[in-house]
């Protein structure tokens, strides 16, 4: 069977490296170097410890081996995620095969996902995606072998791996019911010995799922509570910043479109034809088309977080899951020119190959920019290098490069944050005016390409522009200048940065 998941897992690491972030990714890949140095879970929902935990690992191997410093830690969690993209492309080859039977419609089905523009973009990137597919592929295909197979040990390892992919990224926790719903759609008879086995498999997967998150949190390691309540009242700001309603179904759809462009489309179709063939199963559910459902039911239910209309990377969720359920509509459809199964088949695949091909051309032509902003992570250690090492400064986009350098402790530079951390135009004045009386240097970074113009973050750029005819300014750089006080007389003089 190798020859046919092979060229595939091939075609996805080469996409990987070719695809690969210039730097570590998106600013929470930068945010996960750091912890994986510190090392520390993250605040964000369940702490994503398995992820920083061999990330810590695989450094402290580095380090110890190569002498590998911190500034260049990112490139072995960078990489290391690319080594895991052909190797979860295997696993998604396994999964659709165990649900179809049929080598051709795993194939396709994974073509669908090795393809997807999101999983290309995210294969190169120091962040959770692909990890956590890796692992939710892995606890689905041991966990539905010991189901079929009556395995005891399969069943509770497959809940415990499902189990890790959660505590590396807590979207693959939607997967949960499906411990329930594999011994029914695989015909299990419920005894008294197999409901016990399933409750077992359960507090399994609950243990690796919330259980680290828990011991943390409760003994409050490292001041950890704290810290992850005023992630909790960030997020409530956020909320409020981006509300969830109705219209931001647009976005959803949208992502879901660019993670799945042959996939949404051929859903409800699929669907019908899965349910059709399903006369003889339970419910007239078969094990493919109840995991197809419960994917898509995954990534529709995202839309009850703000970040759905931030973040289209979300909806890979549910994709390992319908991309059988969509592959095995594409392999029935055989054009009439085609002489033969082989040539329906050769005919799919240049047919996926070509939409994915388009939409992911047209998504990395809009990301050009985004990509463009994460190598400048990278290179913007020169300008802070300019300031004192304990200077604070406004850096707008930057503001999560100066963090991550500080992160990694290439110097104690403070930023007075943007995004999530600004609180409006007063809050800044304030913030500034106490910095200075307390003796510290306070900078601006004027450069255009840190400050939205137009969207949400537009205001932030509004309140910059009026700082100077509140502070003096001094400039130390093209792009930077000093701030200090103005007296009383000259409040209402000044000019723009």
């Amino acid at each position: 069977m190798w020859r046919w998941w092979l060229p595939i897992s091939a075609l996805a690491l080469i996409l990987a490296i070719l695809f690969v972030d210039p730097y570590a990714g998106d600013w929470d890949a930068l945010d996960y170097t750091v912890l994986a140095l510190a090392p520390r879970p993250s605040s964000m929902l369940l702490g994503r410890m398995f992820f920083i935990y061999t990330n810590n690992a695989l450094w402290r191997i580095a380090h110890g081996l190569f002498g590998m410093d911190a500034a260049h830690a990112y490139l072995v969690f960078k990489y290391f995620v690319v080594l895991q993209s052909p190797v979860c492309v295997a696993l998604v080859w396994l999964l659709a095969y165990d649900l179809t039977g049929a080598r051709r419609t795993a194939s396709v089905a994974t073509l669908l996902v090795a393809l997807s523009p999101f999983y290309v973009i995210y294969s190169g990137q120091a962040m959770t995606e692909i990890p956590s597919l890796l692992a939710l592929a892995a606890g689905l295909v041991i966990y539905n072998r010991g189901i079929k197979f009556n395995r005891t040990g399969y069943i509770l390892l497959g809940a415990l791996m499902l189990g890790a992919s959660v505590n590396i990224r807590e979207l693959a926790a939607l997967y949960a019911p499906w411990l329930l719903i594999a011994p029914l759609v695989y015909g299990w008879r419920l005894t008294r010995r197999k409901i016990g086995l399933i409750l077992a498999a359960c507090v399994v997967f609950c243990v690796a799922a919330f259980a680290p998150f828990a011991t943390w949190y409760l003994l409050d390691l490292q001041g950890y509570r704290a810290w992850w309540h005023g992630w909790v009242a960030s997020t409530q700001a956020e909320t409020a910043r981006h509300p969830v309603t109705l219209a931001n179904f647009r976005f959803l759809l949208l992502y879901f479109f660019i993670a799945a462009p042959i996939a949404l489309p051929l859903l409800p179709f699929a669907v019908v034809g899965a349910w059709r063939r399903s006369s003889r199963f339970a419910f007239r559910l078969s094990p493919l088309l109840a995991l197809g459902l419960l994917g898509v039911v995954a990534n529709l239910s995202l839309i009850i977080h703000y970040s759905v209309v931030l973040n289209g990377r979300y909806m890979l969720t549910g994709l390992p899951a319908f991309a059988p359920l969509v592959a095995s509509l594409l392999v029935r459809l055989r054009p009439r020119s085609a002489r033969n199964a082989r040539h329906a088949f050769a005919f799919v695949v240049l047919f996926i190959s070509t939409c994915h091909v388009v939409v992911g051309g047209i998504v990395l032509t809009q990301a050009a920019r985004t990509l463009a902003n994460h190598a400048h992570t990278g290179t913007y250690i020169a300008r802070l290098r300019l300031l004192p090492e304990d200077g604070v400064i406004i850096a707008g986009a930057a503001s999560v490069s100066v963090n991550y350098w500080r992160g990694i402790g290439s110097g104690k530079w403070e930023t007075i944050g943007t995004g999530g951390g600004y609180y409006g135009e007063a809050w800044l004045n304030q913030t500034i005016d106490d910095y200075l009386r307390q003796g510290r240097r306070v900078f601006l970074d004027t450069d255009p390409k840190l400050w939205a113009t137009r969207g949400w973050q537009l205001e932030e750029t509004r309140a910059i522009s009026r700082l100077p005819a509140r502070f003096r300014f001094h400039r130390i750089s093209d792009t930077i200048v000093e701030l200090s006080q103005k007296s009383a007389g000259r409040r209402s003089e000044g000019q723009q940065p």
